[in-house]
């Protein structure tokens, strides 16, 4: 058997991926990404609504 020493990095990062896997699901299944990309969208739409006045003079 493999001693801790080359062993234990790669337990630890299984484990840490396991636990990250873990809170994404739960945020995913929890609701806390729903509307994540509100503000996003609303900056974009009001960048589009002044190109459009700039280019139409107003």
């Amino acid at each position: 058997m493999l001693g801790f020493e080359v062993t234990g990095p790669y337990l630890s990062a299984l484990l840490m991926s396991l636990g990250a896997l873990c809170i994404f699901i739960w945020g995913v299944l929890s609701g806390a990404f729903h509307g994540a990309d509100d503000a996003a969208t609303r900056f974009y739409e009001r960048e589009v609504e002044n190109d459009n006045a700039k280019h139409t003079g107003e």
